[in-house]
């Protein structure tokens, strides 16, 4: 995450999937935070991402993954 304009979290997510109770990341409003999260992709392929921020955030991923088969 970077320029977040408020405090708060961010959780990654299988699209399809229920918002976990756990965050993957945690921030101030200001603060640039690197963090790796391993998540897997949903049936359709994608993950979500939520931002639990009362602000704005920018999100900045690297994605690499592999397929089985």
């Amino acid at each position: 995450v970077t320029a977040p304009t408020a405090p708060g979290w961010v959780s990654a997510r299988p699209d399809g999937s229920v918002l976990p109770v756990v965050s993957n990341l945690n921030f101030v409003a200001g603060q640039t935070v690197p963090n790796l999260a391993v998540v897997p992709v949903g049936a359709d392929g994608a993950i979500r991402l939520h931002n639990g921020s009362g602000g704005t955030v920018q999100l900045v991923l690297d994605v690499a993954g592999y397929s089985i088969g």
